[in-house]
């Protein structure tokens, strides 16, 4: 197979085309021959893209990133890192998913939105915007993180949950019950407090408001996120 050169990141890296679509692919990097590379798509470093995954567009796997099953990477999209994304999952637009994330299922990330860390986003989520999804956060089921939401810690967003821009009106799910962002106040149940006074509450006294204890960890997570997004904004 011809040898051909590819400028990558102010590098030259040695590679071929792949037979199936004409893309590039570093021959440090493993691609399937039943996978699909677009003939201005890039696969270097030691990605591997396997199954009947599509890379196209001008999208690049780099890293030791994989690309596996039916899942799809294309537009100016970037998987890198050690990021998976796999199953029926699509990563599209100029969205960007590295570290150790994984997007699977029938996932969408699109846009300009990121997921990163440890991040996990599955089932028919939906991940778009400028949002960010990260650390160990969990965005599922049939949820959707928009706009410039930024979903972190070990925060869990599903069900039929809607995150949109910045944090009034962001909805954080677990079980049958929800805390909602509202002018800097907190609501939980009834209740609504500011982010250090539901710091302040120990797990026992969250029993009394209609928080079981079992979940105070989760909704801790929830309120260290917000407190972190009122820091940096």
């Amino acid at each position: 197979m011809k040898t051909v050169y590819r400028i990558i990141n102010g590098n030259k890296i040695k590679g071929r085309l792949h037979p199936n679509g004409g893309g590039f692919v570093a021959d440090t990097a493993c691609v399937d021959e039943t996978a699909y590379v677009g003939s201005k798509a890039q696969v270097s470093g030691k990605a591997r893209v396997s199954g009947e995954a599509q890379v196209y567009g001008e999208a690049q796997v780099s890293g030791k990133a994989w690309v596996f099953d039916e899942a799809q990477v294309f537009g100016e999209a970037q998987v890198s890192g050690k990021a998976w994304v796999s199953g029926e999952a699509q990563v599209s637009g100029e969205a960007w998913v590295f570290g150790e994330a994984w997007v699977f299922g029938e996932a969408r990330v699109f846009d300009k939105a990121q997921v990163y860390g440890e991040a996990r986003v599955f089932d028919k989520a939906r991940v778009s915007g400028e949002a960010q999804v990260s650390g160990k956060a969990r965005v599922f089921n049939k949820a959707q993180v928009y706009g410039e939401a930024w979903v972190s810690g070990e925060a869990q967003v599903y069900g039929n949950t809607k995150v949109p821009n910045g944090l009034n009106g962001l909805t954080f799910s677990c079980c049958s019950f929800t805390a909602t962002v509202n002018e800097g106040f907190i609501q939980i149940g009834c209740y609504a407090k500011t982010v250090a006074e539901w710091l302040a509450i120990k797990p026992q006294e969250a029993v009394c408001l209609g928080l079981p204890e079992a979940y105070h960890a989760q909704y801790k997570a929830f309120l260290e996120m917000v407190r972190n997004y009122q820091k940096e904004t």
